[in-house]
């Protein structure tokens, strides 16, 4: 037993030290980037970089973990902890998915292969993802590596009881990152564990397996103390009516859309809103709208819903949710995942017409009916972008992989001792090699992506980076301007300091954290502030035409124009600095 243990531990150090060395390899040729703003914004909220108190109220994490990753930006605020933790979460899923395959009692030409399968997967379907990382897809990465990990839990109890911990340990991750992904990866490890837990006797009588439900309650009682910490953490009033804001923005900014003012504006003359404040909450510059609040962004959610809806039709937004899924679920953009799990898919069929077992597909029949009904249901919501799309494809492919792995490894154990097939080695072989070299091929793709988003998106930080130094002033500037995708780099040497560019509006505009970072910068009110304050600015990117910030103000304050004060050139772009004059009428 001891033999055993110790063996499982040799397999778990090693592959996390292929992880490891796979993550030194990525970073020093790619480095790792935020592929969205979310991203940048719960690091600098985890930082200090936000409030200028490193905070685990990250609103989207869980406030477990933004909590101990905010107490390791007291211990070196250089280091880019959160960055470095959510890409390693793809690496660790990698070592998770390595050790399988080392621990299991094989030769060591099949654990090689089984490594250079792995690796070459994983340079295919998730390196790009690993050095372009959103929080999304480290968490289904992280949950998709568990479901694998126990679809092929094998060996002693011991042994059982070790992986089942290690199980936990991912889902729990899992959880804390993205509570939507946890339960997006349920409906399958619900599958397996029945099947796990009901054997049928060969009477006809079932017999029940009572050591399986072990895990399942390690897991929801785990869930249900961070939950219970996550309600304390988010208890006072100020964040219960933050919730409330936040839930109708998600509805009106994610899905639905602002609704228009042409539409209906006796709806926003009730509420106050002139077609200028409007265009505002079009451009996300929320501190510019006057009053906004839970009650308004609940009623602004309503109105949209209804647009939406008149729009469709009953019978449009069912052909539209279709659609949605169908093209999603079919998309070329997925394929590095969805065309292995379709091919492991494949092999398992094969695998089960041979082997005259018939019976070891139920379970993967119904592993993907109960996953495959989540696309029409986020389909028809209207929830299924890009990251979420790519991690129910990742929860797929290991699903299939996991099935394909356990049958292939049964009829290994079945087969005579050293009865090899040329074709089979050569098969498995080239398979290797296809997989290896696609993985090399991807990592010079994502070379090239990262150089070109860093060129594109970097100057953003740079400009950040120069206004921090600047104690005293402050820069505003266009939501959609600031960070569209995201881009910042991960350091491990960076800029300390509150962040002195500030974007005019966003998710987490009306929270007890914005409220927080107003009193340290000493404003009242950002169009007060704007207005007022000789310090203030705000900045227009690339180029040189105040667009909507012009005819707002204007409008509102015809006595006073927005002037150019100063031309700043950062990474090859050029940022506009504008403050309101009044004119030579107003003098």
């Amino acid at each position: 037993m001891r033999k055993d243990r110790g063996k499982a531990l040799i397999a778990l150090g090693v592959s996390l030290g292929i992880a490891c060395l796979c993550g030194v390899l990525l970073y020093g040729t790619t480095g790792f980037i935020y592929a969205i703003a979310d991203d940048v914004i719960m690091r600098d909220i985890a930082s200090g970089a936000f409030t200028g108190t490193p905070d685990g109220h990250l609103i989207f994490v869980r406030y477990v973990l933004g909590f101990l990753l905010s107490r390791l930006y007291l211990v070196n605020d250089a280091i880019d902890w959160y960055g470095f933790f959510m890409a390693g979460c793809l690496l660790l899923a990698l070592a998770v998915i390595l050790y399988r395959g080392l621990a299991m009692k094989r030769g060591l030409i099949w654990k090689a292969t089984y490594t250079g399968l792995a690796l070459g997967l994983f340079g295919i379907g998730l390196l790009s993802h690993a050095a372009q990382f959103e929080w999304t897809i480290s968490a289904a990465a992280l949950g998709s590596a568990a479901f694998y990990l126990y679809v092929t839990l094998e060996g002693k109890k011991t042994r059982q009881l070790w992986d089942s911990l290690l199980i936990w340990f991912l889902l729990l991750l899992t959880f804390c990152i993205r509570y939507d992904v946890f339960f997006m990866i349920m409906p399958g490890f619900g599958i397996v564990f029945l099947w796990r837990f009901v054997r049928k006797k060969e009477r006809g009588s079932f017999h029940f397996r009572f050591g399986e439900i072990f895990l399942p309650i390690l897991v929801f009682a785990s869930v249900g103390v961070v939950t219970l910490i996550e309600s304390q953490a988010y208890s006072k009033e100020d964040w219960k009516e933050f919730k409330r804001f936040q839930n109708a923005r998600s509805e009106v900014y994610d899905y639905s859309g602002v609704p228009s003012y042409e539409a209906n504006p006796g709806f926003f003359e009730e509420l106050g809103l002139d077609e200028h404040e409007v265009r505002n909450l079009r451009h996300y510059a929320l501190y510019l709208v006057e009053d906004l609040d839970a009650d308004m962004m609940e009623a602004l959610r309503e109105e949209a819903v209804r647009q939406a809806s008149e729009e469709l039709g009953g019978r449009k937004r069912v052909k539209a949710g279709l659609t949605l899924s169908f093209k999603q679920l079919v998309s070329p953009e997925y394929m590095s995942v969805s065309l292995p799990a379709l091919l492991f898919f494949i092999g398992i069929l094969m695998l089960a017409v041979g082997r005259q077992k018939k019976g070891a597909v139920i379970p993967l029949f119904l592993f993907l009916g109960a996953e495959g009904v989540l696309w029409p249901i986020l389909g028809f919501a209207g929830r299924l972008p890009e990251r979420v799309a790519f991690s129910l494809h990742l929860t797929m492919m290991l699903g299939m992989a996991a099935y394909f792995v356990r049958l292939w490894s049964e009829k290994e154990e079945e087969d005579e001792r050293g009865k090899k097939t040329l074709w089979k080695c050569g098969t498995v072989l080239a398979a290797m090699l296809l997989c290896l070299g696609g993985a090399v091929f991807r990592l010079q793709k994502t070379i090239v992506w990262n150089q070109e988003k860093r060129a594109m998106d970097d100057s953003y930080q740079q400009f950040k980076t120069e206004c921090r130094k600047e104690a005293g002033k402050l820069y505003f500037i266009e939501t959609y301007m600031a960070e569209p995708v995201g881009g910042a780099s991960v350091l491990v040497h960076g800029s300390s300091g509150i962040n002195r560019c500030l974007t005019l509006g966003d998710w987490y505009t009306t929270s007890p954290l914005d409220e927080e970072r107003m009193r340290a910068l000493g404003i009242e009110n950002v169009e007060e502030t704007i207005l007022k304050n000789p310090n203030a600015y705000l900045v227009v990117r690339d180029l040189e035409d105040t667009g909507f910030l012009g005819s707002y103000f204007s409008s509102k304050y015809p006595e006073i124009e927005l002037v150019c004060q100063e031309v700043r050139s950062v990474g090859g772009r050029s940022y506009y600095l504008y403050q309101p004059e009044k004119t030579e009428g107003e003098q």
